[in-house]
Parts: C-alpha cells; structure tokens; sequence
C-alpha cells in the first residue's frame, strides 16, 4: 500500500514539473510570435530617411530585416535598438 501512495506522490511531482516546463514554454514562444513586424515605408517614416538610406543600412548590416516575397519586414525591437545606439545627448 505504501508502495502504490509512494508512486501516487511520485506521479503527482512529474505532473506538476512538466506542467511548469510547459508554462514556460508556451510564454517563451508566445512572446516570440508576438513580436512586432513593419514595413520598410514604416521604418523610413520613423527614422525619416530615404527608401536608398535603408537600402545601404541593409546592405551594411546596420538594420536587420526579412524578406518574404519581395517585400520587407523589420522588427520594432531592432529599429528602437539602433535609435537607442545612435543616442547622444548632446
């Protein structure tokens, strides 16, 4: 009897170590696809720059991007780092 109330406790602490496991890794992804997207005629708004200044600074690595079907897409996160990068207060 001990035996089966031993494997019961047993069970029980997997189920919830897993279950944590679980949790953290549905948050871990969901903020990953949460991430925010925009489009190149966005980030030349933002940083007021020319569709060729956003060309060189893809070119030159400066600003990541992805490429689906010939269009462009830039995460928030990385516009706001190169501001971020760039800042003086001067």
């Amino acid at each position: 009897m001990q035996e089966v109330l031993l494997l019961v406790k047993t069970i029980r602490s997997d189920i919830h170590s897993l279950q944590s496991k679980l949790d953290k890794f549905a948050k871990t992804h969901t903020q990953q696809l949460k991430e925010e997207w925009i489009t190149k005629e966005e980030v030349m708004s933002i940083l007021n720059i020319s569709p060729r200044k956003l060309q060189t600074m893809r070119d030159n690595g400066t600003l990541p991007f992805s490429q689906i079907d010939g269009k462009m897409y830039y995460r928030t996160a990385d516009v706001e780092n190169l501001l971020k990068k760039n800042y003086s207060r001067r």
